[in-house]
């Protein structure tokens, strides 16, 4: 792996309920402060750890969950260059937050014309359920917040990627 010496393995010598939790939380916060401008991956398949990484993420720190390795990995040679997945194959997540990222000016200021513009622009039969659903996935992901009043507010440093 190209990056190997920036990855820290932490051997816990006790167990117990959420030991992995915080340990985890404590060794991220550490390195948070060494390098407030890095970026933080958890290679976890455990759910649990996404709160955490909202959070930071709300902090303006740059961190991803990831339940393998697979995406850290090197791309594959340059004799064979990797294409970039066709729009049909990218996730509607990725899609979506690609999307309003480089849509500065013009983002829809409310969540239900946000809804009728994602709608349009990626999936025009989709249900209103799926575009709540995929709306709820972007507040969660930490790239857009719903306030009072439905007004949509966008996070731009987490959009990047």
């Amino acid at each position: 792996m190209e990056n190997a010496a920036s990855i820290q393995l932490v051997r816990l010598t006790t167990s117990g309920r959420n030991a992995l939790d915080f340990a985890l939380a404590y060794y991220v916060g550490r390195a948070v402060a060494a390098d407030p401008t890095g970026h933080f991956h958890i290679v976890s398949k455990d759910t649990g750890f996404d709160p955490l990484i909202e959070h930071l993420r709300s902090r303006h720190i740059h961190a991803d969950r990831h339940d393998d390795f697979a995406p850290l990995t090197a791309p594959t040679p340059v004799s064979a260059p990797a294409k970039p997945p066709s729009a049909a194959q990218e996730d509607p997540l990725t899609r979506a937050s690609e999307h309003l990222r480089k849509l500065v000016t013009n983002r829809p200021k409310r969540k239900k014309t946000l809804i009728s513009h994602l709608r349009a622009r990626f999936d025009k039969t989709a249900s209103d359920a799926a575009m709540l659903d995929l709306v709820d996935r972007l507040s969660k992901a930490g790239r857009l917040t719903i306030r009072e009043k439905d007004a949509v507010t966008y996070h731009d440093q987490v959009l990047t990627f």
